[in-house]
């Protein structure tokens, strides 16, 4: 019996000095980072570039104009600052024989654009640039889940009335007529 009380000792001894020792402590930390890119811009489903056609306005008097839907856009931007938002026409919100820049009356055709919803605007003649600062609100991200907005142009016509027994013509010259519009965002 003693043999057996000897080799329990031991053990025991040395059980309580693993008990009674203090733990040493050791931490592992993980440092977590990502990365979200910049996304602020226009977009329409599309493409980039999007055709209107006024078709003739040679038969369209003056003081009319042809409407056109030039579909939806959507402005989405990821930048907390918000964007500046410039839409502008190439040649001072006219169509110009060539696409040429004219202030010959001659050749120019006057059009407007509307555009709605994404703080928008009605019709107007691009004369000058529209140029708008836009940002989301700590309870409104409409523009971080993406904002449509659709866009409409008139074009007016150019038929001059008949006078002195002569057949109503235009008063512009015959040929193409362009103008490009362009909405450019820029983040803040």
């Amino acid at each position: 019996m003693t043999q057996i009380a000897y080799r329990i000792g031991p053990i025991a001894a040395a059980s309580a000095l693993f008990v009674s020792a203090p733990a040493l402590a050791q931490t592992l930390s993980y440092d977590l980072t990502a990365e979200v890119g910049q996304v602020c811009g226009v977009y329409n489903a599309e493409g980039q570039t999007i055709e209107v056609d006024f078709g003739a306005l040679a038969n369209t008097p003056a003081d009319q104009f042809i409407g056109r839907a030039a579909g939806d856009v959507t402005y989405r931007c990821n930048v907390r600052a918000g964007f500046t938002r410039t839409v502008s026409s190439q040649n001072g919100g006219y169509l110009t024989l060539g696409g040429n820049t004219t202030g010959d009356p001659a050749r120019r055709i006057q059009f407007t654009m509307q555009h709605w919803g994404a703080d928008g605007f009605n019709y107007q003649q691009l004369t000058t640039p529209r140029v708008s600062t836009h940002r989301d609100t700590a309870t409104n991200q409409r523009y971080l889940r993406g904002e449509d907005a659709r866009v409409w142009f008139r074009a007016y016509g150019v038929r001059a009335p008949a006078a002195g027994g002569a057949p109503a013509g235009t008063r512009v010259f015959a040929g193409e007529y362009r103008d490009t519009v362009t909405i450019t965002i820029m983040a803040n």
